[in-house]
């Protein structure tokens, strides 16, 4: 079998700031220099099989990438890196999550063909109950949880905006918990309160979630309960 390609430091980090140059934030410049650090950091921690740790470091790596204005190579690298630790973690779903992020980058599409074949041995899952994720940006997701509870399901959402200075500040939040009934893998939250108005339809397709909103759910600045959602647990 092929290995899996780990590229953790296969690029040189040229730093552009299109966008956050412009922005009155004196650290920033200097923490995008921190981008190779992270991926150094990351490689030490995979070479003493500390993957856990080592995907942590890389998340960092990732999110900083995005921020900085690293090119597309460079960010679906850090993706990798990530995928590459969670893999070696145990963590196949998760994987898999972040290898969907750069569909198109030759990395992702030869250790994603990998995974699946390490994925198809796996159990079959049934049932909506498990952890849904929707990537936010900058190495946050938003994310659905969903457990049995007697007849009906324990739904809990948490959906994350992350702004530009969001590693900074923190990103906006909105979130939803309810107790529903899961009927042919469809149901809905119903949010009636005060001025707050919204429906949020969900439907369970295996491996996957579709969420549609509509209305007003009281969420944070573009948070939004929305499109699709992918299994990690």
């Amino acid at each position: 079998m092929k290995a899996l390609i780990f590229l953790l430091l296969a690029y040189a980090a040229t730093v552009s700031l299109p966008a956050v140059a412009r922005i009155d934030e004196p650290d920033v410049d200097a923490d995008c220099l921190k981008v190779t650090d992270y991926a150094a950091l990351g490689k030490t921690a995979y070479q003493q099989r500390e993957y856990a740790k080592a995907a942590d470091i890389f998340r960092d790596q990732a999110a900083w990438s995005e921020v900085c204005g690293l090119s597309e190579q460079a960010i679906a690298t850090a993706y990798n890196n990530v995928a590459l630790s969670l893999i070696h973690a145990g963590e196949l779903l998760k994987a898999r999550a972040y290898l969907e992020l750069a569909p198109d980058d030759s990395k992702s599409q030869h250790n994603m063909k990998l995974l699946q074949q390490r994925l198809a041995r796996q159990p079959v899952v049934t049932g909506p109950a498990g952890v849904y994720w929707q990537y936010a940006g900058r190495g946050v997701w938003s994310e659905l949880e969903v457990k049995p509870k007697g007849k009906r399901w324990q739904i809990a959402y948490a959906g994350y905006y992350m702004p530009l200075m969001g590693l900074y500040y923190g990103p906006n939040i909105g979130e939803f918990t309810a107790e529903l009934a899961i009927e042919q893998n469809k149901t809905v939250y119903h949010q009636h309160e005060d001025s707050l108005e919204c429906d949020v339809q969900m439907h369970f397709m295996g491996d996957a979630l579709e969420m549609k909103t509509a209305g007003d759910c009281g969420f944070g600045h573009n948070v939004r309960a929305d499109g699709r959602f992918v299994r990690v647990e």
